[in-house]
């Protein structure tokens, strides 16, 4: 895997210590917004966000409709959480 951006790799905490984001996944004046819970990341992108889930480290979990209005919650993965915890322990060493 390369090296993840300081972006990436901010946002890939935010998603370790139990964050998550839902996205409207409706084809409608919604589409691509999204929701987060009470605490979210200092700087979100969008992009950053579809690298990650293009690298593996976060994936969709639920998929529900609310209103008519389809969203997706995207979390951390398995794959992610051991390269977050790499990140920490690295981070540790120096």
């Amino acid at each position: 895997m390369k090296k993840l951006t300081s972006n990436q790799t901010e946002l890939l905490h935010y998603f370790a210590n139990g964050g998550y984001v839902e996205l409207c996944t409706s084809v409608c004046n919604q589409f691509g917004k999204t929701n987060f819970p009470k605490v979210y990341p200092l700087s979100f992108s969008k992009t950053v966000l579809y690298s990650l889930i293009k690298e593996g480290l976060l994936r969709q979990s639920t998929e529900q409709c609310v209103y008519g209005l389809r969203w997706s919650r995207v979390e951390i993965s398995e794959r992610g959480i051991k390269h977050a915890q790499a990140l920490e322990a690295s981070n540790e060493t120096v």
